[in-house]
């Protein structure tokens, strides 16, 4: 059961193209090249995007140059940056590489250990930067320091985590997949949240920066009429609303810093604010996959399924774009 769900998941790369019949612009590149993450720097004028093409890259956010490329064989799932220092979390699928911890000031990297061998797809610090937390395709939290030095595995009793986001302000970590997980590091508990009556994988959650809710999106399931759902949530994970407007999975979603707009990445990128009404909304060529924004809520970054990465401001007003 649990190989046909892995399957299912590895799968996600490829499904929900069907609204994808454009040819990638990269020359000779027959395989898919989607850019799963984008990550602008908490501190630092630069951003730096992972995905299938065995490269990770650092960007300047002021002019768009390329600043360095780091090799990195297989997926690069998710990245994160610590809050304070110039470190990245690194997340990877296929088994080719290792979940990281990379100091860019030096260019180490460290080795997350005790991770599924099929990989991960979940990574984040909390709040103070102390603490890391990777979920794999096992269903396992595993949480280490800031050095990379384990600490704890948790099994979270789901099929596999997809993804994760600690709260802003507690060591609470709520953890998705097929249903939702809360985990409190402090009291090593878990609490479980059945999300519909049919197993609908979740891709994406994010808390509010006020702390007083979360929002996850997920993969819907067409073929027994299940649509993606945007599903905003309590503190301690009692449903507040649910939104049927995408026609395509939600891939990722992150708020603002200011808590006042939560962008998607989907087959459009959309805006909501913290009532989950929609705001703004621009159409993409491609199915967006990563998406962030800048420190001060003015600009939004998102990657897609085509190699390409993609700003706006924060009326979407598209201001430039880059092709890899």
């Amino acid at each position: 059961m649990r190989l046909t769900f892995i399957i299912i998941l590895l799968s996600t790369i490829s499904a929900c193209k069907l609204s994808q019949t454009e040819v990638s612009p990269i020359a000779n590149k027959t395989a898919p090249y989607f850019f799963w993450s984008v990550d602008w720097h908490p501190n630092k004028d630069q951003f730096i995007v992972g995905g299938m093409q065995d490269t990770l890259r650092l960007f300047s956010s002021s002019n768009f140059q390329l600043l360095k490329n780091y090799p990195y064989k297989g997926t690069i799932t998710k990245t994160k940056w610590h809050p304070a220092k110039n470190k990245l979390a690194i997340s990877v699928q296929d088994g080719k590489s290792y979940s990281t911890i990379l100091n860019l000031d030096n260019d180490q990297s460290i080795k997350l250990d005790s991770i599924s061998i099929d990989g991960a797809r979940a990574i984040g610090w909390n709040h103070s930067g102390d603490l890391l937390a990777v979920g794999d395709y096992e269903g396992y939290l595993t949480i280490f320091d800031e050095n990379g030095i384990f600490q704890k595995r948790i099994n979270t009793n789901q099929k596999s985590i997809i993804g994760l986001d600690w709260h802003p302000d507690e060591n609470l970590i709520v953890a998705i997949g097929e249903k939702i997980t809360l985990y409190d590091y402090k009291s090593d508990s878990l609490k479980h949240k059945e999300d519909r009556s049919k197993e609908i994988l979740m891709l994406c959650v994010a808390w509010n920066p006020d702390g007083k809710f979360f929002v996850t999106g997920d993969y819907g399931d067409f073929e027994y009429h299940y649509p993606p759902l945007l599903q905003y949530w309590t503190y301690d994970g009692q449903r507040i609303k649910s939104i049927e407007e995408s026609k395509a999975e939600f891939r990722n979603l992150k708020w603002s810093n200011d808590g006042e707009l939560l962008a998607t990445a989907s087959e459009k990128i959309r805006l909501w604010n913290k009532d989950g009404d929609l705001v703004a909304e621009e159409t993409t060529e491609n199915l967006l996959w990563g998406i962030d924004w800048n420190e001060d809520a003015s600009k939004i970054v998102a990657t897609d399924g085509k190699g390409k990465i993609i700003f706006w401001d924060r009326n979407l007003n598209r201001l430039t774009e880059l092709q890899y």
